[in-house]
Parts: structure tokens; sequence; C-alpha cells
């Protein structure tokens, strides 16, 4: 699953940032419920205030979690924000390199990667959130870091604009779109209601390579979840295939 939780501030008050929205504990009992209703072993989060947010979030889930935060310029100056991950297996290793190359702190951001362990060997997950303003750029920087990997890979995160959109091509041109991996009641819905609740944009993706996976279902959480967050919970359903 990958969730972008809007600092636990809800639905409410679309038109403000997150973080001018107050959030409060049944908030975050909300994000843990919409999460939970879909039963994901991996979760990537989204806009997490800090790592005390992400731990609580993970003990009402009863799951594992890391968190890191964006580069200390980006913090808007008044508090941090970043990505964390919850999951349920070993975790092997983790890294926490630059989605793009220094420069402008206030576009630049972080990549979460994590491995971690399975029964039918290591799985590498990279967790991310585009800028709106350097997707091309940040897009070019996640393939070249995914292609050095040693483990098969599952891109998470919230990329902010369409799957197909033609910054996201070194992306596409070595993982599958999971919503249009496979054709369901659920993923069709998913294409047509989108993951932002203002909007019918599907913007918040899970990427994997076909050689590795195969995608068994893809979808929304259940409409009673749905206003946890200004976006909505996207899951994928994957299988390893037993080959590799």
């Amino acid at each position: 699953m990958t969730f972008n939780i809007r600092f636990g501030a809800g639905s409410e008050e679309p038109e403000k940032p997150g973080y001018d929205v107050p959030s409060s504990a049944a908030k975050i009992l909300a994000v843990a419920e919409a999460i939970s209703s879909a039963a994901p072993d991996v979760v990537a989060l989204q806009e997490v205030r800090d790592a005390t947010q992400a731990g609580h979030i993970a003990r009402l889930l009863g799951m594992k979690t890391v968190y890191s935060r964006h580069p200390a310029a980006y913090s808007l100056d008044f508090f941090e924000w970043g990505l964390a991950f919850l999951f349920r297996s070993e975790r092997m290793s983790m890294d926490n390199p630059d989605l793009d190359n220094p420069g402008d702190d206030r576009t630049r951001r972080k990549m979460l990667a994590i491995t971690l362990a399975g029964e039918e060997g290591n799985l590498s997950l990279l967790n991310v959130h585009f800028h709106h303003r350097e997707i091309k750029r940040q897009a070019d920087r996640l393939a070249a870091f995914c292609f050095g990997g040693g483990w098969p890979q599952v891109l998470m995160g919230d990329f902010n604009c369409q799957a197909d959109d033609g910054s996201l091509a070194p992306i596409r041109s070595h993982w599958t779109d999971t919503c249009r991996a496979v054709s369901t009641e659920s993923s069709r819905e998913a294409e047509e209601t989108g993951t932002l609740l203002e909007s019918r944009a599907r913007i918040d993706h899970i990427f994997v390579d076909l050689r590795y996976f195969t995608v068994e279902n893809a979808g929304l959480v259940a409409n009673e979840h749905r206003q946890a967050s200004d976006h909505i919970p996207y899951f994928a359903d994957i299988k390893r295939l037993s080959q590799v």
C-alpha cells in the first residue's frame, strides 16, 4: 500500500496545506483503520510529520516502522516531515539517498529504501514523494538508483503525476504500473476514481518489474475509509514469481 497521510490532518479544509490543519488522536486512528482495512504487509507513507507519528501509527497496527525526514532545508522552517515504511517482516537494510542532486534545497527531497527478508528471498522497496516541479529529474534519479539494486524492487509513493506522464518514462521502461497490469473491478475503479479526493487524478502509484512479480489485484480502500486524508490509500496485491 502507498498512502499520503497529509501529516495526520484528515480530509477537512482541503484548501489549506495539511500542516495548517490540526491533527488529533481520532484522525490518526482513522489513518490506521484505513490501512488495516486492506491488511497490507508493507505500507509506504508520505507526508509523515515525524518519527513519533510514524511510530504511533505502527503501534496501532502492530507493525514495525522506519522513518526518514526530508533535507533540513526543506523542513518548511517550522517543522520536519518525511517518509516512512510500515512492515511486518525482518528489515535487512535501509538507505536514504537524495532523490535529486543537491541544488535548490526547496525542491530537493529524499527517497527511503529498505530491504526486507522474505520466504522467497529478499525484496527491496522504495518510497518516494516527488516534488511537482522536478518530476522528470527525480524520475531519472530514481531509475538510476534502481538499476544498481541487488534484489527485485517495488517502487511506491506519491509521484505527483499520472502513471502515463511522459516524465515517468525512465520508470516505465523497466517497471509496470500495477493498476494497469491487471483488469479487476477494483483496479478499474481506481483508474476511474483516482487517488485524490478533490479530483480524479491517480497520482499515487506502485510499480513492479514483471520479470519478478505478477499482479493479482489493485485498488483503493473501501469508501468508509477514504476520508482519512486528502489522498486515498492505494494497494496492490503482488506475488513474487517462484523461479526468481
